[in-house]
């Protein structure tokens, strides 16, 4: 089987068990980046030089445009020159396994906004996400010795930034990507922003919600809930994928048989990541570029109840 994770995130995530099927989508590589030099001492700026030549020192928004330039010529070199030494996308780079788009991402400085400085480690915390992809003592590290910004910027996503707020610190006086994700936008009462349910009571798609399921995070996410959506052994419907979704933790997979097998979705499990606070989960039937919402079902644990909870029938 084939299945697709989005988490609108960046960086690399290992957590294991998202989806039952047997095997996943590998995305492309680039050539491996390396480090680059420190400066040499004839690359400092002389008594004639002005210093604010060197744009990166004091516009966040310069060397935004440098990543998207990186990203835009296939040069991971170039590219991991813009990253910060302590950001999660050095692996990904120095191992050669960024995929470069095959046109250009749009990227306009103008619209990039700095919308906070000196952010703490405890509102990175907060993006979505962010526990599957640092733990409290890389973000703790990370922001010791180094200023840092938010900058909001209108730009298309890569393979390394899913997201329109950039984090960018300091590191030998020069602005470096750190992360780049989605600030929290949860709703005081998340039940305000819930849609009608829509309970697959034939069982075509979905046979259970498992909502006692616990994920084995390695410790490293503890403030999400979750659920495991089981798909029927027999379809009532056609259906080439099928999307499985929170709308509030912002959780998304896809499963799929693949082009050479519809329905192969069929008897899979995807695991879902729910807002402690509330969430609904949404399953999605994807044929022909049609979709239409098969399940839909509440977490209301402020209630202690989760509502429309199919049982599986034999």
């Amino acid at each position: 089987m084939r299945r697709r994770t989005y988490l609108h995130l960046a960086g690399a995530l290992s957590v294991t068990g998202l989806s039952g099927c047997l095997t996943t989508d590998d995305g492309g590589s680039g050539d491996s980046g390396t480090p680059s030099p420190g400066s040499s001492e004839t690359e400092s700026p002389t008594e004639t030089e002005s210093p604010t030549e060197t744009t990166e020192t004091d516009d966040p928004a310069a060397t935004i445009e440098a990543y998207f330039e990186a990203v835009s010529a296939g040069d991971a070199d170039a590219l991991r020159e813009t990253v910060h030494d302590e950001s999660p996308f050095v692996p990904t780079i120095d191992a050669g396994e960024v995929t470069f788009p095959d046109s250009p991402p749009a990227f306009d400085p103008d619209t990039a906004e700095t919308v906070e400085s000196d952010p703490t480690p405890a509102e990175i915390r907060e993006f979505e996400a962010a526990g599957f992809i640092f733990d409290d003592g890389e973000l703790d590290d990370a922001f010791a010795d180094s200023s840092g910004v938010l900058v909001e910027a209108v730009s298309e996503p890569t393979n390394l930034s899913m997201g329109e707020t950039w984090v960018l610190l300091r590191e030998s006086g020069e602005w470096r990507v750190f992360w780049v994700g989605t600030r929290p936008d949860v709703p005081d009462d998340p039940s305000e922003v819930f849609d009608s349910e829509i309970v697959d009571t034939e069982h075509d798609v979905v046979a259970e919600v498992d909502w006692e399921y616990d994920q084995d995070t390695g410790g490293a996410v503890s403030n999400v809930e979750w659920a495991q959506v089981v798909m029927t052994d027999t379809p009532g419907i056609e259906a080439e994928a099928i999307r499985i979704e929170s709308t509030i933790e912002n959780w998304e997979t896809e499963v799929s048989g693949g082009d050479d097998e519809p329905g192969g979705w069929a008897g899979t499990w995807a695991n879902v990541a729910l807002h402690e606070d509330g969430d609904q989960i949404v399953v999605t039937a994807i044929s022909n570029e049609t979709e239409t919402v098969v399940h839909r079902v509440h977490y209301e644990p402020a209630t202690e109840s989760e509502t429309g909870t199919p049982t599986r029938t034999e």
